[in-house]
């Protein structure tokens, strides 16, 4: 046992020894030299900036992007569906029919507003133009009007 801890110890100070050789004796990084820098920029097609020449670029591209912003309208496509209600339709149909068109977004949300403001038998047959742009309420509202 004595001899196979002696034979330990000896390798962990051999590769502790080696270690340190090699941590001393290599060529520790030199620091970059300015012409070392510009090669490798002019390479690779890339430049230096200073921190306020930097800041000063991101300020302007922040201004021009808020501009451009500025001179876009907001468009939105606004669809419009002619629902026709026929006598014994069930909200659930005409909800699916709005929900295909892109009217609404949810055929199963106008059907709980119907019946959570118990509007389903307020509702009357016809013909009626639903745009997208209307709330669950507007439309509740024409159909039950």
């Amino acid at each position: 046992m004595k001899k196979e801890i002696r034979a330990f110890a000896l390798g962990m100070l051999l590769s502790t020894s080696i270690l340190g050789v090699v941590y001393y004796q290599y060529d520790k990084q030199q620091p970059l030299t300015k012409a070392q820098v510009d090669a490798y920029l002019q390479k690779h097609h890339k430049i230096a900036l200073s921190n306020a020449q930097y800041t000063a670029l991101k300020e302007k591209a922040s201004k021009a992007n808020k501009q451009a912003k500025q001179r876009t309208p907001n468009i939105t496509t606004v669809h419009i569906y002619h629902l026709v209600i026929e006598k014994g339709d069930v909200p659930a149909k005409f909800a699916k029919e709005l929900e295909a068109a892109n009217i609404i977004a949810d055929a199963d949300a106008l059907t709980s507003y119907l019946e959570t403001h118990q509007l389903t038998r307020a509702i009357r047959p016809g013909t009626y133009e639903i745009r997208s742009d209307m709330s669950y309420e507007q439309i509740a509202a024409m159909l039950t009007h």
